[in-house]
Order: structure tokens, then C-alpha cells, then sequence
């Protein structure tokens, strides 16, 4: 009865029609496999058999994110959203695909998922560190414990604290990513096909590290030496914050986006003060725009162990794909015409998996292991 009952408050729900009482029961059924499995398949029925549930993907988003982060009981909702994967449901909604992705339980299954023959493993921690004075440490090897004097490895953490200044760059190639805290206790993930270059220890008047591709921060506050991030000639200062900094050579646009604190963001003689949920980016005309309620969840999901896509295109979809999994794609048919992608996979899903999911929308996608390439055709 559980289930007939739940498929009614379901439906009521995407109505907006649920009391306060209704609502708390509602949440309260939520919680199985086989359940959230029936709400996705309620949707499609609903969804081919009654025109006026289609709604513009970005109505799916606010419904399934504010039950996913508001309405259900903490626990239960960290059991339920940590992990997801593609599984249930793909609705073509004027012109983009909505992913509505629910909790598989057996995480440990997913995680060891088998890698095919003609398959890809993400990528995983890794890095070069490598100093002015020559010395180069391959983190993806070496031992935790100390590597040379001041720096330490710590499971996926490296730390470098210095016994005299010299600048060291922390570099990871596609498919790699890896956490550094530098000397101020300031913590860092880099993202992979990135870079930082920092001192071993701060001791002018500003913090200064620069940075090629994403890098996430959490800098420890020091108010009398504020912290600087670089990206080519533009740069980010704070005092202590938390924030993304994502300066791919080949994105569109230089994007910060900032989760607590305040920053700076400069540009020539333009000038940005961000707060709390803001975003600026940068465009290759040298053009700053500041996006005021910014999706801060999508700009710190790979830090999080998620790929995640808001109304993204297969174009900028593979320009991740290259960067996690170390492949080239070519394309041999033209890509589909205001199509765009949204939902959420582990990060540490095998390429296949995730190609899975473009294959809904008229897309094929062929994986050679030797050449590392994916070629997509129709």
C-alpha cells in the first residue's frame, strides 16, 4: 500500500498541490532504492501521457533540488544523494536532456565496477611536484611519510612547509587531480591538467601563487598578508575565503566563483568585489560580468567527487571528459543542435558509463584504449 500511496503524494507534489501534513509524509516514504526506482518510472509514464508534466528542465532542477537539499531528513539525504548514478529516467525537454538520477545503495558495487576491454577509469589522485633547484617528486608513487625535507605526503595530501624560501610548481596531467597545503595552512585542490606555482613560505607582504586551470581554496585568514591567486594577467585577492578559480585555456571564460568570505577580482582596470553565491567570469574579450545567484554546487563538483551538468552541450561535456579520463575525441557527425545535458555521476565512474548517457540522445561514442581516443558519431 506504501507505494500506492507514495505515487500519490508524488504526483500531488509535482502539482504543487501537497499540505504541510502530506509534504513531511511524503519525504517520510522517500528514503529505498525500489522506491525512488517507482518514482522514475512514475515520471516517464507521466511524462508520456500527460503533456502538462513537460516542463523546461530548469523547472526539473528547482523541484528535485529543493526535495533533494530541503525537504529530506539530513541523514537520509546523505545516504540517498552522496552517489548517484544514471538510471532511471531521460526526458527530452525542449531541445535538452533532464537526467532525473537516483541513489543506487550499493556504492561499493559501483565503485568496482569492472573495466572493459575497450573501456576508460577515471582518473585519480596524482601530481608532479617539482622545485626551482631541479629536485621532482611523482606523488602518484611515492610513500606516505616525509618525500625530502618539508614536504610530506598524508594519504591524498601533500604538504610543503619550508626549512628555506624557493618556489615549487605542483602540476597534474590529465586524469589526476590532488590536494596540497601549503606553508600558511592554506589547503588547495587542484583539478586535473592544472598547475600552481607557489613559495615554499610567505614572507612578503601578499601570498602569491599562480595557477593554470581549476583550482578550489580555502585560505587561512592572515588580515595583515592577503592571499593572491594569478591567472595570467588577471588575479584574485582575499584574506580568507573559500572559492573556485577555473582558467582553462580552452573554456570560454576565466570563471571565479566564491562560497564564503569576500574576494577581489581584477582585471586590467577593471575591478569586482564578489560576495557569498557570486560568480565572475572573464571573457576572452577581456570583459567582466558578475553572475549574481551563481550554481556554486556545479563549480565545486569535481571537488566533491561529481560530474555534474546544468543544461551543459556535448561540446563542453567532452572538454571535461578529455580532461578526467586523458583522451582525445573527434567528432564524425555534427553535433546535435540546441541540445544540452542535465544530471550527476560519480567522478569515479569507467568512461563507458558515462558515455551511456549521451547515447539516449541519438549519440555513439566508440573508445580506443591503445590511441586513447573517443570518436562520436551518430
Amino acid at each position: 500500500m506504501y507505494m500506492e500511496r507514495l505515487r500519490v503524494l508524488f504526483k500531488a507534489y509535482l502539482d504543487n498541490s501537497l499540505s504541510e501534513a502530506e509534504y513531511a509524509e511524503f519525504c517520510q516514504l522517500l528514503g529505498q532504492e525500489d522506491r525512488m526506482q517507482m518514482l522514475s518510472q512514475e515520471l516517464q509514464e507521466l511524462w508520456d501521457t500527460h503533456p502538462e508534466y513537460r516542463l523546461p528542465v530548469h523547472e526539473w532542477d528547482k523541484k528535485f533540488k529543493a526535495l533533494k537539499e530541503e525537504r529530506l531528513p539530513k541523514a537520509k539525504r546523505t545516504s540517498i544523494w552522496r552517489y548517484v548514478a544514471a538510471a532511471a529516467v531521460v526526458l527530452l525537454v525542449a531541445g535538452s536532456t533532464y537526467l532525473f538520477l537516483y541513489e543506487k545503495p550499493a556504492i561499493k558495487a559501483l565503485r568496482q565496477t569492472p573495466i572493459l576491454r575497450n573501456d576508460i577509469a577515471a582518473g585519480t589522485n596524482g601530481a608532479i611536484l617539482s622545485f626551482a633547484n631541479g629536485k621532482t617528486i611523482v606523488l602518484d608513487t611515492a610513500r606516505n611519510g616525509q618525500l625530502m625535507e618539508g614536504v610530506v605526503k598524508n594519504g591524498s595530501d601533500i604538504a610543503v612547509k619550508a626549512t628555506a624560501v624557493e618556489y615549487a610548481t605542483l602540476t597534474t596531467p590529465r586524469a589526476k587531480q590532488q590536494q596540497l597545503i601549503l606553508d600558511d595552512g592554506t589547503k588547495v585542490w587542484l583539478n586535473a591538467a592544472s598547475s600552481i606555482r607557489f613559495p615554499s613560505a610567505f614572507t612578503g607582504p601578499k601570498r602569491v601563487v599562480e595557477i593554470t586551470g581549476e583550482a578550489y581554496f580555502e585560505v587561512a585568514k592572515n588580515p595583515a598578508q592577503p592571499f593572491v591567486v594569478k591567472t595570467g594577467e588577471s588575479e584574485v585577492e582575499v584574506l580568507g575565503t573559500h572559492f573556485n578559480v577555473m582558467a582553462y585555456a580552452n573554456e570560454h571564460s576565466i570563471q571565479t566563483t566564491l562560497l564564503e568570505g569576500s574576494v577581489t577580482f581584477s582585471q586590467g582596470n577593471q575591478t569586482v568585489v564578489l560576495k557569498p553565491g557570486q560568480q565572475s567570469r572573464l571573457s576572452k574579450d577581456g570583459q567582466i560580468k558578475v553572475v549574481e545567484d551563481a550554481d556554486v554546487e556545479l563549480a565545486t563538483a569535481w571537488k566533491n567527487g561529481q560530474q555534474l551538468f546544468r543544461q551543459a552541450d556535448i561540446a563542453t561535456i567532452m572538454r571535461q571528459v578529455e580532461r578526467w579520463y586523458n583522451v582525445d575525441v573527434q567528432y564524425q557527425t555534427a553535433l546535435p543542435a540546441n541540445t544540452t545535458f542535465s544530471g550527476d555521476l560519480p567522478r569515479n565512474v569507467n568512461l563507458s558509463e558515462l558515455l551511456k548517457v549521451f547515447e539516449r540522445e541519438h549519440l555513439h561514442f566508440s573508445i580506443d584504449v591503445h590511441t586513447r581516443k573517443v570518436t562520436v558519431t551518430e
